[in-house]
């Protein structure tokens, strides 16, 4: 119970901010995504996500296990109602970036539960560039493929 409370600490404390102010930029070629793979999913995890989505929370995004973590996995659901985010949905679906929870996450500044991602160190919403929001999204309607 400690450690899922700590876990839980951590994520609501530190909610990504990137190490370099414009790590999205890269990201982003006059603002169009790059190609939609999953190496250019785990280059936008990396720059703004795995500060807090890493090992011992609920949802690792770091190299190795984000794939797995992520497609075809249901979204977080917590037996408290109100911390549950599962809003009854996938993760990441592929083909179908509406019905995941991923891209709902990322692109919407109400989600269906919680807050919108990533999130700052004081807890509040720093949204993704539109250009890595259409990152996300294509890859997912590309059927989230694994290169």
């Amino acid at each position: 119970m400690r450690i899922a409370g700590l876990a839980m600490l951590a994520s609501v404390a530190c909610h990504g901010t990137p190490s370099l102010p414009d790590a999205q930029t890269e990201l982003c070629t006059d603002q169009a995504p790059l190609a939609p793979t999953f190496a250019n999913m785990q280059r936008l995890f990396a720059g703004r996500c795995t500060t807090c989505h890493t090992a011992g929370v609920e949802l690792d995004l770091q190299a190795g296990v984000s794939y797995a973590n992520l497609v075809g996995r249901a979204a977080p659901n917590y037996s408290d109602p109100v911390t549950d985010e599962s809003c009854g949905g996938m993760l990441v679906t592929p083909g179908d970036p509406a019905a995941s929870y991923l891209f709902q996450k990322v692109s919407l500044a109400q989600p269906c539960a919680g807050a919108q991602m990533p999130r700052t160190d004081i807890g509040t919403s720093s949204p993704l560039v539109a250009c890595a929001q259409l990152l996300v999204h294509d890859w997912i309607a590309a059927g989230a493929p694994n290169d």
